[in-house]
Parts: structure tokens; sequence; C-alpha cells
């Protein structure tokens, strides 16, 4: 075993620093030692210092940096032994700890006090002394030996009061926060020990999800509480639903100036109602309250970026003083970037006789022809509303099973006539339109179906949860998606309004603007799957839908043709197919064809059901990346 060892201390020079440990009164005026230094932090303070103490079992050390008789300044840090190497943290990056390092002057030498570092290595035979503290300078850290460690986290500003923190989040973090608020989600601030124990038991149905093992054991949160609530040093958080029953629970550690995330833990069933969110956003109201400055969410992803922080790296660098330290530290690095996920248990080994087959790709939503047409009515004839040819009607029957259970959302009804016939088969149906006149039409013409809302609102813009203060089981829009100037805030909005589990159906032409008269197409199914991804689908499936050849043939010269020709005599604008419902000659000229209402559903009827003769209206089948120029149909799983 190999030791770099630093000059001896009998041949110190004139004016270089030393580290002299402290005495035990010395240490119990810690804090008031340290207080005059800017750069201190809640994890410098004895609190936290003996929290580490008896969670992490580690030997608490405190020094002050003198230079002759002069002190400019004091290192805190915890010795660790783990197996042959003895180690200091100042933190360590699994404590859990933020921020740590020396405080110094501000005309200290840093050269000095990593000169003297290395003594203390040699003196304590310190294997490796990990550092991280904002003030160090990254340069002098580099030239005295160490090396940097790459992270970076979020620090979320709580100056400028409520209002400016609500206008940094981002629209999809308020839409999550105004959907916990309607549900009537409650943050208490609680004092209670067992919040530590629920915390606990739902972080390991966290990790037992994931496939991972707790880093930490239920003694760890016990004690965080119990050392920092006593010293009103910490928001332990409890999130209830109106019922009472307990969501989520959240653990914040703070100081006089700034608030950290420790962790937090929910229940997996009440993730619709959004407690996450809820909760970090209380947490940062209560901080702000106190008059704290800022919020470091310690750590950064997807989630922690909602919250308008700004993404700031981390100074965290460590010096190896045995080359088998570097090697362990080399190997433990490259075994953890391999196993980044530890499972409980191993997956069973296959036998030699059984062929190693690749692991199966993520599977989407299966997109399966069902049989839900409703009953023939004769009275419908003349109960339905005026309509053009409902083939939007047979996507919905064929692509989305219904049920007499579920609540349904439907975006762009048109002429209504489709909640006409599904309404009566589903518990609730709720009809979305931007359109202000024809969400009046439809009020006149579905007055008679008692499980039907009406909704004026755009699909496009953020807080539509909110708008509509309800989820569902499946949502649906044929041949909307295309004239969205903003389809992934539309998605995102059908992610927030639909329950885990609920099926979104989407049908529309996806075709360049130079060829069709929407705004939205997308040339890869890459480029839509990312889309969902991030609106928060779990499964998707893209497939291009297209009529039968007895159906195309039929739709084609007994419907489209004459539309056709009957659009380009009475339109005025010369445009071929109106871009929304209340352009249609069925909006426009209802009042004179409410007469041939009877004669025009009868037609109608009979051109679907010779449609349907030998099979389905549509067919359906896979396609590749390159999606441009087709109909697709998206079926989508929250």
């Amino acid at each position: 075993m190999s030791i770099v060892t630093a000059r001896a201390l009998d041949t110190r020079p004139a004016g270089a620093y030393r580290l002299d440990a402290l005495s035990g009164a010395e240490v119990v005026r810690w804090d008031e030692l340290i207080a005059p230094y800017e750069g201190r932090e809640l994890f410098h303070r004895n609190v936290w210092l003996d929290y580490l103490a008896s969670s992490r079992r580690v030997e608490g050390a405190r020094w002050a940096i003198r230079a002759d008789d002069r002190t400019v300044g004091y290192l805190c840090g915890g010795l660790l032994q783990m197996g042959p190497y003895r180690i200091l943290g100042t933190p360590l990056r699994s404590w859990g700890t933020n921020v740590m390092g020396p405080l110094l002057d501000h005309d200290a030498d840093q050269s000095a006090l990593f000169v003297a570092l290395d003594r203390l290595a040699a003196t304590e035979r310190l294997a490796m002394i990990e550092l991280e503290h904002p003030s160090l300078s990254p340069r002098l850290l580099q030239s005295s030996g160490f090396e940097r460690v790459p992270d970076w986290t979020f620090l979320v500003s709580l100056s400028g009061g409520e209002d400016a923190m609500w206008r940094r989040l981002e629209s999809t973090c308020r839409n999550r926060i105004r959907k916990a608020q309607a549900a009537g989600l409650v943050v208490e601030d609680t004092d209670d020990p067992d919040v530590a124990d629920e915390y606990y038991a739902f972080y390991l149905d966290l990790m037992r999800r994931k496939g991972r093992r707790p880093p930490f054991s239920r003694d760890t949160p016990r004690l965080l509480f119990s050392h920092l609530k006593k010293a009103d040093c910490l928001f332990a958080l409890r999130v209830k639903d109106a019922a009472g029953r307990l969501l989520a629970v959240g653990l914040f550690p703070h100081d006089e100036r700034a608030m950290y995330f420790w962790s937090g833990a929910s229940r997996e069933e009440g993730h619709p109602l959004c407690p996450n969110d809820y909760v970090h956003w209380v947490a940062m109201g209560l901080a702000a309250d106190r008059g704290l400055r800022l919020y470091n969410m310690s750590g950064h992803g997807r989630f922690k970026r909602k919250f308008g922080g700004e993404l700031t790296a981390v100074a965290r660098w460590h010096k190896c003083y045995w080359r088998t330290a570097r090697w362990a530290r080399t190997g433990y690095q490259l075994w953890a970037a391999r196993s980044a996920v530890r499972t409980i248990r191993r997956p069973a080994a296959p036998r030699p006789s059984e062929t190693k087959r690749p692991a199966p790709a993520r599977r989407g939503v299966e997109i399966v022809t069902t049989s839900q047409r409703p009953a023939f009515r004769p009275s419908d004839f003349f109960r339905a509303p005026l309509h053009d040819f409902p083939i939007r009607d047979e996507i919905l029957y064929q692509y989305l099973p219904l049920s007499a259970n579920m609540d349904v959302l439907e975006v762009g009804p048109g002429s209504g006539v489709t909640a006409f016939r599904v309404a009566p088969r589903l518990r609730s149906l709720t009809l979305l339109d931007i359109a202000a006149a024809n969400v009046a039409h439809l009020r006149d013409a579905l007055a008679g179906q008692p499980n039907l809302r009406f909704v004026c609102a755009d699909v496009c813009q953020p807080g539509l949860g909110a708008q509509l203060g309800r989820t569902f089981d499946a949502a649906y829009a044929i041949e909307v998606f295309e004239l969205l100037p903003d389809p992934e805030q539309c998605l995102r909005n059908f992610a927030e309004v639909l329950r885990p589990g609920g099926q979104l159906l989407l049908q529309f032409p996806n075709y360049p603007p130079s060829l069709s008269p929407g705004m939205t197409h997308f040339r890869t199914k890459a480029e839509l799957g990312r889309l969902l991804q991030r609106a928060g689908f779990a499964q998707w499936n893209v497939c291009s839908l297209r009529l039968r050849p007895h159906a195309w043939f039929l739709y084609e010269h007994l419907h489209e043709r004459p539309i056709r020709a009957y659009r380009r005599h009475r339109s005025r604008n010369g445009h071929d197919r109106p871009l929304i419902y209340d352009e249609s000659w069925a909006f426009q000229h209802g009042r004179r064809l409410e007469p041939f209402k009877y004669a025009l559903h009868t037609a109608w009827a009979a051109l679907s059901a010779a449609m349907r003769v030998g099979g389905p209206v549509f067919d359906h089948s896979a396609v590749g990346d390159d999606i441009l120029n087709r109909n697709l149909i998206v079926l989508a799983r929250r």
C-alpha cells in the first residue's frame, strides 16, 4: 500500500496554516465561534453535526484554522472508517448534506489551507478527503491535487413575494398546484414525531416499486426530526386529502437564510391529486414567510425544474492520498454507473439449455378494433341534432372502449351527434369547445341529456384541469389535433385531466400546411412520441388509419363529391373544407336545412350501414418512423 505524505509538521514554514483540534469547551461554543462567517450554513452548526454523528455513525471533528497565533477560520466534518480506509468528509455525498467545508476570513490563503489538509491527512493517515463549499477556488483546488465531482442543483429564489414565486413556476407546475388546491388538499407543519415513520413507510414503498434498496434505515429520518425539530430547523410537512387521508410527507431542513429539500415520499394512489407539487409550493411559502431567501432543491431533474429555479453547478471536490483508495473509488464509480438501479432480488440466471432473448421494448397501448355501436333507434332521426355524415363516430366505436361507469371528455364536439349517441352509455360526458357560439348551440340541441356538461375553453391554454374541476377515465379529439397551435400544451392538459390508466384517443390528418389547412403536423413518430412522453403519458401507439376499399368507394362517391360541390357553390371565402364547426354548412344553414333533417339522417344511416357491409369501416396498420402524409390514430394511456 503506497502513501503520499505531506511535509512533516516540524518543518512547517513560518506563516503556514495549521489545523488545531478544538477543546471540549470550544466545541460547546462552536455555533458562537462560526457565527461571524458569512459562508456558514445549517450544515456547519452543532445540531446538524450531532445528527450526522448519530445517524451516519461518523466521528465528528472540528478544527480551528490558524496561522501562527491568529485564527483565520474553522473546519468541521466527519471521520469515517470504511474497511482499511479512513476518510474525512466535509461532507461526504451520501450524507444528505448540501454543503460544509471550511469557513475562512476574506483575506485567508486557500493554498495554505490545502497544504494544511495534506499535513492532516499524513498525521491522521487519511486515505481521502472530500470537500464542498462554493467559496473554494477551483483553480487552487486543482493545483493542489483535488479532483472535481460534477453535480448540479436547482436554486429557487424566494424573494419578491408569493406572486413573483408563482410567476417563476412553469405552467405545468401551476396547473398541478391548482389541481391540488381544487381537490381540497391540506398541508400542515407537524411536531408529531410519527411523521418520520410515515415518511419512511412511503419511502420504502417507493423503493420497492423501483426495485432499489433503501440507502438508509428507519432511524435516519427519526434522528433528523428529533435533532432539527427541537432546534426549529425543520419543516415536517404532511399532505392530507379532504377526507383526512395522508397522501405525502416532505422534510425540509432550513436555517435563517435558506431551505433545503432533504427528502419526500407519497402514497402512489394519491398521485393524481398532485400532493408532491403542492408540498413543495407550501414549503416555499413557509420559508418565504420566515424571511428565507433561497430554496436549494438538493439535486436536478424534470420534477425539480418546474419550480423556476436556476440550474447551478455544485462545487464538490475530492483528493485521494492512497493509490488503492483511488482505485477503489474509480471501481465504485464504474460499478455505480452500471448498476444505478439495484434490484432487491436478482433475476434468476437462464439455464444453459435456454436461449437468451433480447429484452422486449416498452410495450405500447394495443390498438384493438372493437364493436360498440349503440342500438339503432328510429326516433334518433328526429331527436338527433342536425349533422353531417358521422364518420367520426365509426372511429370512436371501433377504437375506444367505453362503459357505463366512465367519465369521458370530448374535445371538439362539432354538431353534437357523437355526444347524443354516446352519452346514454356513459356516467358523464363533458363537451369542450373553444367557440362560444357552438357551445350555446350544443346546449340547445342536447338539452334532453342529463349527464352532459358543456365547457367553453381553449384546450391549448394552461390551467384546463382547474377550469374543468374534475378528472376523466377517457378523452378523445377527432380531427381536432391538426388545428391546434400548441400541441404540447394540449397533451399536457389531457394528461392532467386523465386519471391513472385513463386513455386518450386522437385522430387527425398528418399533412404539411401546403397540403392541408391544419397547422400541426409531425414528420417522425419519434417527434410525436417525445411530446407524449413529456406530457406524462406512460404508453402510446401510433397507427395509420384508412377506410376499407369498399367503404372508401361509397364514402367518396356518395358523400364527399356531392358535399365538395355544395361547399364550392355556397362558400363565400372559397374554402373547400371549413376549419371549425361554426363555419360548416350544418351550423350556418341549420335553420334552412332543418325541414330536411329526417331525409338527411336517413341517408346518412343508409350510407353508414352500406359502408359496414363485410366488416368494420376502418382499417389500421403500423407505421415506421416516417408518419407524414398519413391519417393517424393515436391511443395513449396515462
